[in-house]
């Protein structure tokens, strides 16, 4: 496996291997004491929110230009919670890369460059792609995209995002524990809320946007254009289970026919909440994939 002799690169695996080992303790945490109700209802906000964030915000809205969003607090709130998990002009770039060069040297994150698959290719699309410094082609490197000012937004404060994501579950929990038993209850259901909102439901969110670059790739069907049944694809594929649980991104085979459509595939949790919005007016010049339309 790929191990950098970069200092950002080796702190980048440090703090996979610090949250990873927290997350281990959280579990054991959770097997001795169980989680107060108030801890579950934050991770499921939490969770819910930064799904959202990164699939509507990072992915559709900011790389695809899937949809316009005229309302700029709801705008900054999805980039907000995309923020919790991942930079997002690192993500929008490496994203236009995957997409210009998928399974190439180019692809960032390739199962099948350079390990060629199996449980090598597998690991190295799924989190230590991190752990290298990967400079795309100067035209998705140096392209003007990346200047759009929500993304360069999230980027001046994507550190203080981050932090939010564990220190607001700590306050909420610690603020209702003040008032059950006092200094004592503040840390203890600070605590408890720091554990299951901060550090599991960031641990698990990760590891689900990973899959999409490892599952997503080798494990589901290959998706085919409505009007070609001969199309032949890359590797991307189809998961419903993976669907299911990152809001309609496990439907990658369905995205790569079609990439600047808001909707990806059949089973999409999000496409629900497109249309929402696209009622109320906020998200216009939705774009829709070419089966919708023909059946439209």
């Amino acid at each position: 496996m790929h191990i950098s002799k970069r200092p950002a690169d080796r702190i980048m695996a440090s703090l996979q291997i610090i949250l990873h080992a927290v997350f281990i303790a959280a579990i054991i945490y959770w097997y001795y004491f169980g989680f107060h109700t108030l801890s579950w209802v934050l991770a499921g906000i939490f969770t819910i929110g930064g799904g959202l964030g990164v699939t509507l915000a990072y992915h559709r809205m900011l790389t695809h230009k899937s949809f316009i969003c005229t309302n700029i607090y709801v705008r900054r709130t999805l980039i907000y919670f995309g923020g919790l998990l991942q930079n997002a002009p690192s993500w929008v770039r490496n994203h236009m890369a995957h997409h210009a060069y998928t399974d190439t040297r180019h692809d960032p994150h390739s199962p099948y460059w350079p390990y060629n698959g199996g449980f090598k290719g597998f690991w190295w699309s799924h989190m230590f792609w991190l752990n290298r410094k990967y400079l795309p082609p100067s035209r998705i490197l140096y392209n003007p995209e990346l200047n759009d000012r929500d993304i360069q937004w999230e980027h001046r404060w994507h550190k203080v995002f981050v932090a939010s994501g564990f220190l607001i579950p700590f306050l909420i929990g610690g603020l209702y524990g003040l008032t059950v038993n006092g200094v004592q209850g503040f840390f203890l259901y600070g605590l408890d809320s720091f554990l299951l909102a901060g550090i599991i439901r960031t641990t698990a969110s990760l590891h689900i946007t990973f899959s999409i670059n490892s599952f997503g790739h080798m494990l589901g069907w290959k998706a085919r254009k409505h009007n070609d049944p001969f199309f032949i694809q890359d590797s991307s594929r189809t998961n419903p289970a993976l669907a299911a649980l990152s809001f309609g991104e496990g439907n990658h085979g369905d995205h790569h026919l079609y990439e600047r459509s808001a909707r990806i595939g059949l089973l999409d949790f999000s496409w629900p909440v497109i249309l929402l919005f696209e009622r109320m007016g906020i998200f216009i010049n939705v774009k829709r994939p070419p089966w919708m339309i023909v059946r439209k």
